[in-house]
């Protein structure tokens, strides 16, 4: 049965695509007339591996072929043979299918020892040689190190980590790269124009990218639009055997969003959605070229190299949006479509994460859309430092780490200062986390000189919770609202300190830094037995209820 990639296979080294550092080394080998004993082509599926096996056993057994010259005439009576797979010196073998060591044996180690039938050399193309067990490879390789002088082994395979090392020193490798866009619509189109069939140019970009840089699946895939049976196929026409691809409309997304239009932006998203597109497929394509977009700003070259371009359509918009877009924008894009995508797993409303993302991105909502002029300048890990929403009534405070100093040793704050400003500390520490509040008021502050305050606990869980970094954050960011400058927060545990605030009167005592990294006091025997047992449990529990609120039910 006629199948495009078999009626349109490479018969010689130029019509090979891509893969141009391979056959660079081959041509110049066979010029030469020193082939290697043993090649191993290794690489993703449906690339040209054993296509280009093939194109080297026909080029050094070519009787038209002339000193210095590479290309097969494709003429010869060799030639002709090759082509229609009759030679009886090019030994193809499935590995897939020939894995024991008796297959290796009888196939390749005898057939070997026969000279060639007129020709220069007996080519032998394994294919999927990694299928090969152990026992195969080991009477495989003496084979391959020392082979008689007429032989050729040509071993082709898409996993080289399964191939013994042992295997792999013996042979030139060469790696395989899958072909580009461009390159497979060049061949396409040159498929579509000998079938006479005419095929939009966008058609044959969707074909390609669908490929994923394998030509062989791209062929395919453009025979089944052939099998449409009209003679000019449209996009329209051609959706009806391919999924539609949403590059367009992805990019528009990007657009709208480089120019803070929401309303567009997520108008498009329903309008897709109400015609059956997969929000979480088409979240996949605004990532995929987000990616692209951040490979650009890193190394033009490197989106070609990865096979990642799109289309020569695609391109011309997607290098217009990129001029709207800094590197900052398109780290922080990539990273809230990411979320968008792992919400979208369990959410009621499919394309609601989708526009929650394009909302806060637009109006600058999200923690990874605020960003100030200053973090360009910060290190790495501060630049990058997410930053709280601004929610009308309860604005946060302006970090400390930004246009505000620490305090100087002339410029302590007494002792008298903090104790007089401590409740309202606690009043506005409240606006932006209540449970916070009641925390606080189970410590004790105590200065520190330059510039430090530190809070004893009496409760290791309350300390644990004053560390952790966003609640810290907080209290650093209300403490310099309140008091005016930038206080450095310490904390440690005291399991003496007397919470019992109706009967203090004594105002915050002043400490050293020493102190506080000197060990923790014993309590006292009294605080663990008798009455002093019995009071400090009822702190304990009078603590735990102001707290997380609550009551005791006898």
């Amino acid at each position: 049965m006629s199948t495009l990639y078999r009626d349109y296979r490479p018969q010689n080294f130029s019509e090979v695509l891509g893969q141009n550092h391979v056959k660079i080394s081959l041509q110049h080998e066979i010029a030469a007339g020193r082939p290697a004993s043993a090649y191993l082509f290794c690489g993703p599926r449906a690339i040209g591996k054993t296509t280009l096996a093939r194109v080297l056993a026909k080029a050094v057994n070519c009787e038209k072929r002339k000193a210095g010259e590479y290309e097969p005439c494709n003429e010869c009576a060799s030639c002709r043979n090759i082509t229609a797979g009759k030679d009886m010196d090019i030994i193809e073998i499935d590995a897939a299918s020939n894995t024991g060591v008796d297959n290796v044996r009888e196939n390749i180690i005898a057939f070997s020892r026969l000279a060639p039938t007129g020709k220069k050399f007996k080519v032998f193309i394994i294919d999927e040689v990694h299928m090969l067990s152990m026992s195969a490879f080991n009477a495989l390789l003496k084979i391959i190190e020392e082979p008689p002088s007429y032989v050729i082994f040509i071993l082709c395979t898409t996993e080289i980590q399964k191939v013994p090392s042992t295997v792999i020193s013996r042979c030139e490798r060469y790696d395989f790269k899958r072909i580009s866009v461009k390159e497979i619509v060049k061949k396409l189109s040159y498929i579509a124009n000998r079938e006479k069939i005419e095929v939009d140019g966008a058609v044959l970009e969707a074909v390609a990218r669908r490929s994923g840089g394998h030509l062989r699946d791209a062929e395919s895939l453009l025979g089944q639009i052939f099998s449409l049976g009209d003679k000019k196929i449209t996009s329209e026409q051609a959706e009806l055997v391919i999924p539609h691809y949403n590059s367009n409309e992805a990019i528009s997304i990007l657009d709208y969003l480089s120019h803070k239009d929401a309303a567009k932006a997520v108008e498009l998203v329903n309008t897709l959605m109400d015609s059956g597109v997969n929000v979480k497929v088409f979240m996949g394509e605004i990532i995929s070229l987000l990616r692209r977009l951040m490979l650009d700003k890193l190394n033009p070259e490197m989106a070609d190299n990865l096979g990642l371009d799109l289309g020569e359509n695609l391109e011309k918009r997607l290098r217009l949006v990129a001029e709207n877009l800094d590197w900052e924008q398109l780290f922080l894009f990539t990273r809230r479509f990411l979320e968008a995508a792992n919400d979208n797993r369990s959410s009621l409303i499919p394309q609601l994460p989708l526009e929650l993302a394009i909302g806060e991105l637009c109006f600058g909502s999200s923690p990874l859309a605020v960003s100030t002029s200053s973090d360009i300048n910060l290190p790495k890990n501060q630049a990058l430092k997410a930053v709280k929403p601004n929610i009308p009534g309860t604005q946060a405070p302006a970090s400390p780490a930004v246009g505000r100093k620490p305090l100087s040793s002339s410029q302590n704050l007494s002792s008298e200062e903090i104790t007089a400003k401590w409740p309202e500390f606690l009043v506005k520490i409240k606006k932006y986390n209540h449970s916070l509040s009641f925390v606080l008021q189970n410590c004790e502050p105590r200065i520190v000189k330059d510039g430090s305050l530190c809070l004893v606990f009496k409760y290791k869980f309350h300390r644990d919770r004053i560390n952790d970094a966003n609640i810290k954050s907080i209290v650093e960011n209300t403490l310099a609202e309140v008091f005016g400058s930038g206080l450095c927060l310490e904390s440690m545990i005291d399991e003496n300190l007397d919470l019992n605030r109706e009967e203090k009167t004594a105002e915050p005592a002043s400490v050293s830094a020493s102190e506080i990294q000197s060990p923790l006091p014993e309590p006292s025997p009294e605080a663990k037995d008798g009455d002093g047992g019995k009071a400090a449990n009822h702190n304990l529990m009078s603590d735990l209820l102001k707290t997380f609120g609550g009551e005791v039910i006898n």
